[in-house]
């Protein structure tokens, strides 16, 4: 062949430093997708739509119902769960497993779009019977837990005194403020 091109113009170019399996990987690792950009996509319906929904939801200046609470509090943990899991364990099926990215789309539009609340379906079906069970053995336990808290005496005497002990502190640390102030204007 030419001249300076021998057995290294032929290896896969892959980033400086890897090594490995981390390098077989980058040479030979290919998103299986239809879409265009398919991570940016994906991104996007998961993180943006939501987003862009709450949005409305708060600018409309409606008030939110039990329904919108647990919607979006369901979808925000799912969310988050999957974004670790999928980091941690399931990094590889985005490579290898042919259109996962679509389905993972088509998994966050139906848990946030309006028309299907998925995530409020998953809510009221599957997971509040579960959870349900859990809080009536757990809530008593962990409830007695907290009133057998030794609370400091600091805590007791703040909460005992009210607002009245607020507004004493307020005066306090600006008369300390004044006292500070008047001993600078002495020494300068």
């Amino acid at each position: 062949g030419r001249r300076g091109q021998g057995r290294e113009a032929r290896r896969p170019r892959t980033r400086p430093g890897l090594g490995g399996a981390a390098a077989a990987h980058e040479a030979r690792a290919m998103v299986l997708s239809l879409l265009p950009f398919p991570k940016v996509v994906v991104n996007l319906a998961q993180l943006g739509f939501p987003l862009q929904q709450l949005g409305e939801l708060a600018r409309s200046g409606t008030a939110l119902t039990q329904l919108d609470y647990n919607q979006w509090t369901v979808y925000w943990v799912i969310c988050a769960l999957w974004m670790f899991v999928e980091s941690t364990f399931l990094w590889f099926l985005v490579d290898w497993f042919p259109l996962f990215l679509e389905i993972k789309l088509c998994f966050f539009l139906w848990l946030a779009h309006p028309e299907y609340k998925g995530a409020a379906y998953l809510w009221y079906s599957y997971i509040k019977p579960w959870h349900e069970e859990f809080d009536k053995h757990y809530y008593p336990l962990v409830m007695s837990m907290i009133e057998q808290a030794k609370v400091p005496e600091a805590a007791r005497a703040g909460a005992a005194a009210g607002p009245a002990a607020e507004t004493d502190q307020s005066e306090a640390i600006n008369d300390m403020l004044q006292e500070a102030a008047k001993k600078e204007m002495k020494s300068s």
